[in-house]
């Protein structure tokens, strides 16, 4: 579930983001999501944070909004040659960083992906745990330091920006 400390750094990047015009161009932290309810075989978790933002552009950390996250879930399917084999059933994939998919492992809650190794995210052979849900997720590498660890440490990076002025990284 989505913990006050993360709801507390969406409002402040929201208003941030809402004060900078350079900054919100290239980052968003939108309002909460509020059309039809999500689809039963959506995870608790990121319905929760759907509930107070419908997706957000934190640099190269995206989270899908309500109304694309559905058509998203290709990225789980069986694909032929791959050296990791993923199915819905047990991955939801609701974003990206940089162009890689990241995905919620459905009866666990962990979040997993591809690391930056070099080699194309479906023909990477290196598929791991990034974070042990979502909320940690987020906390780590949308509004920490572990950020930088997955999107390279570019000091021209807007994000980078927002984290700093918000106190997140120095």
């Amino acid at each position: 579930m989505t913990s006050r400390e993360l709801e507390e750094l969406l409002a402040a990047a929201r208003s941030l983001l809402s004060e900078d015009f350079e900054l919100g161009m290239m980052n968003d932290v939108p309002a909460a999501y509020s059309g039809r309810p999500l689809s039963s075989d959506v995870p608790v978790d990121y319905a929760d944070f759907m509930s107070r933002s419908n997706g957000g552009i934190f640099g190269c950390v995206v989270l899908f909004e309500a109304k694309v996250v559905a058509d998203s879930q290709f990225y789980a399917d069986p694909m032929e040659g791959t050296p990791v084999q993923l199915n819905r059933n047990e991955w939801f994939c609701f974003g990206k960083i940089n162009d890689d998919p990241v995905f919620l492992h459905r009866s666990t809650g962990e979040v997993w992906g591809f690391p930056d190794v070099g080699v194309t995210w479906w023909k990477s052979e290196v598929f791991e745990k990034f974070n042990d849900d979502l909320d940690s997720f987020l906390l780590d590498k949308a509004f920490g330091s572990g950020y930088r660890e997955i999107c390279g440490a570019d000091p021209d990076d807007s994000w980078v920006a927002v984290l700093r002025r918000l106190h997140r990284i120095s």
